[in-house]
C-alpha cells in the first residue's frame, strides 16, 4: 500500500492580509514555525505532507497559529490556491469561489457593502467553522477506521482460538476477545452463515470450531 502514497502531497495556505492584522513578515514567521514556507512572489505558503490526513493536520496547525490575528486565509491540501500574482480576477469572482468551501457568499457580499469590519470578522468565523468541520470529519474517519481495525484483529484472534483442537466455548471466546457479548454473538453468527465455523456440542459443552 505504501507505493500508492502521493509523494508530492502538500498542504497550502493562502493568506489575505488586512491593514489592522498581522504584517506579512509576522505572518511568515508564524507559519514558518508550523513548517510552512512561502512560495516566492505570492502570499501562498506550503508544507510537505506525508498523505492527505497529514496535510489536513498541518492545515489545522496553521489555523491555530493564525486565528485571532486579523487575517483571512484559504487552505487546500494537494492543490495550491490561486495566487494573487497569477490571478487578476475581481473581488466578486474571488468571493464567488468561496461557495465551494461552504461560505455564505450572499451574507458576506451584503456586509462588504455596509460594514467592512463585520465582513472581515464574519468571514473569518465562517472559514474557521469550515476548518473545524474538516477536522471533525477527519477525526470521525480515523475513529471509524480504528474501530474496524480493532474488530478485524478481534476476528482473527478468535478464529485462531477456534482452530485449536476442540474449539472454544462462547464464554472462553468472550474472555479471550474482551468484546461485548452482543458483538461477539453477531460475529459468530456471521462466521457460521459464511461456513467459517460450526458449533459442536459434547454433553453440556457447546464449542465453536473453525472449519
Amino acid at each position: 500500500m505504501g507505493s500508492l502514497r502521493c509523494k508530492s502531497m502538500k498542504a497550502f495556505v493562502k493568506v489575505i492580509h488586512f491593514s489592522d492584522g498581522k504584517s506579512p513578515k509576522e505572518v511568515e514567521s508564524l507559519l514558518k514555525a508550523q513548517g510552512f514556507s512561502r512560495v516566492k512572489g505570492t502570499s501562498v505558503f506550503e508544507a510537505e505532507a506525508a498523505d492527505e490526513g497529514d496535510g489536513f493536520a498541518k492545515v489545522e496547525k496553521a489555523h491555530q497559529a493564525l486565528k485571532g490575528h486579523g487575517l483571512m486565509y484559504e487552505a487546500n491540501v494537494g492543490k495550491p490556491p490561486e495566487s494573487s500574482a497569477v490571478s487578476a480576477h475581481s473581488y466578486k469572482e474571488k468571493m464567488a469561489k468561496w461557495k465551494d468551501i461552504g461560505l455564505d457568499v450572499d451574507e458576506l457580499a451584503d456586509l462588504l457593502q455596509y460594514d467592512t469590519d463585520r465582513f472581515k470578522l464574519r468571514g473569518m468565523e465562517m472559514f474557521r467553522a469550515q476548518l473545524d468541520r474538516v477536522v471533525a470529519e477527519r477525526d470521525r474517519e480515523i475513529r471509524e477506521t480504528e474501530a474496524k481495525e480493532r474488530i478485524e484483529r478481534t476476528r482473527e484472534k478468535i478464529m485462531s482460538a477456534m482452530r485449536e483442537e476442540g474449539g472454544k466455548t462462547f464464554h472462553q471466546l468472550s474472555s479471550l476477545s474482551g468484546v461485548d457479548e452482543d458483538i461477539l454473538a453477531q460475529m459468530l453468527d456471521e462466521m457460521t452463515k459464511k461456513g467459517q465455523i460450526v458449533a459442536k456440542q459434547s454433553g453440556r459443552r457447546v464449542a465453536f470450531v473453525a472449519v
